[in-house]
């Protein structure tokens, strides 16, 4: 199984801002402050802190760049949005292929590839079942009947790319990139960063992580990693973070609790309900693109076969299991401070 190696603001998916860590860098540059923006976009609030080595002028202006990069991402990839290229290969399920975008048939095939090597769990045609699952207030289960119609919508290996060319193949299936394209949209805007200069920054799309070097004082990012059957901001422990990226998936997202079961946003697409061998899982890896993929996959899979994926990856790993016990990659206890 092959795939490719961020703190969160209070509200988000399971990282929170804490204190500073021992100096690990010793470049001499110019003492600098740190430049935050902050901003809603792709249905989460987004945060880049950009330490400005003496050049706040142009920090501020490489953070408008990365954020140009993001609504450009989502306008791409979106299918939230009617006019985006995704979105219309999802209206034309069924009928005809679409010409995309090559950057976008480049994400559908390493989508695919995800697919083939995670056994399934994670499939983007997970789409077709979006209209059965909806966690608000109105929320109810829905039936075995409704559930077994909606899984014969999601297939990912139906999908047929031919050159630039993307075509579903029956109507009602539909592509989402929700479990890829933040990844990799983290991943972009640190990379517009680092082309401006910039070494020392930290991109946040709600939970969704990639940190660069270090904080103003020379010290690393050190996040906080929520419990999963406490409040909001109530911390199992913290992980330093250093040119890599992290990420979580977890079953306090978003749910509902209906006759003493959980439901959650976490659909196990070889099934159609909740995955429930997990609580919470946290990736490190080198990406945020690999990060965010990965942890559907472990959280899906449960401690046992999700350790075993983390490790063949090379990725770092901590696993919460449905029952609250906690497992994890020996290189993830080495950076990872227990409370």
């Amino acid at each position: 199984m092959k795939f490719r190696k961020t703190l969160l603001l209070v509200g988000a998916v399971g990282f929170v801002l804490a204190l500073r860590f021992a100096t690990v860098n010793a470049r001499v540059e110019p003492p600098g402050e740190v430049i935050q923006v902050q901003r809603p976009l792709m249905g989460t609030i987004w945060n880049i802190e950009v330490v400005d080595h003496g050049r706040p002028d142009a920090a501020r202006h490489a953070i408008s760049q990365a954020y140009a990069e993001l609504v450009r991402i989502d306008a791409l990839m979106s299918e939230w949005k009617p006019e985006s290229p995704i979105s219309q290969v999802n209206a034309a399920a069924g009928k005809a292929p679409v010409e995309v975008p090559a950057e976008l048939r480049a994400m559908i095939e390493r989508s695919i590839d995800y697919g083939e090597k995670s056994q399934g769990t994670f499939d983007i045609t997970w789409h077709g079942m979006a209209g059965i699952w909806h966690f608000d207030d109105a929320f109810v289960p829905p039936s075995n009947v409704a559930v077994e119609a909606a899984l014969k919508r999601v297939n990912f290996r139906e999908i047929r790319v031919e050159g630039n060319s993307v075509f579903l193949p029956r109507a009602g299936m539909s592509i989402g990139l929700g479990g890829i394209a933040k990844g990799y949209s983290v991943d972009r805007a640190a990379a517009v960063l680092a082309q401006a200069g910039f070494r020392d920054t930290l991109v946040d799309g709600g939970g969704d992580l990639f940190a660069s070097g270090v904080r103003e004082d020379r010290t690393p990012w050190r996040l906080g990693v929520q419990n999963p059957r406490e409040e909001h901001g109530k911390m199992i422990g913290v992980v330093l973070a250093s040119n890599q990226a992290v990420a979580t998936s977890g079953d306090y997202e978003r749910f509902r609790i209906v006759n003493g079961i959980r439901y959650h946003h976490i659909i196990d697409p070889r099934t159609g309900y909740p995955a429930n061998a997990s609580m919470s899982v946290t990736v490190i890896a080198e990406s945020a693109e690999r990060a965010v993929v990965l942890c559907k996959p472990i959280f899906i899979l449960g401690a046992e076969k999700g350790l075993a994926v983390a490790r063949a990856e090379g990725v770092e790993a901590l696993i919460i299991d449905s029952a609250g016990k906690r497992y994890q990659t020996e290189g993830f206890a080495h950076v990872f401070e227990e409370r």
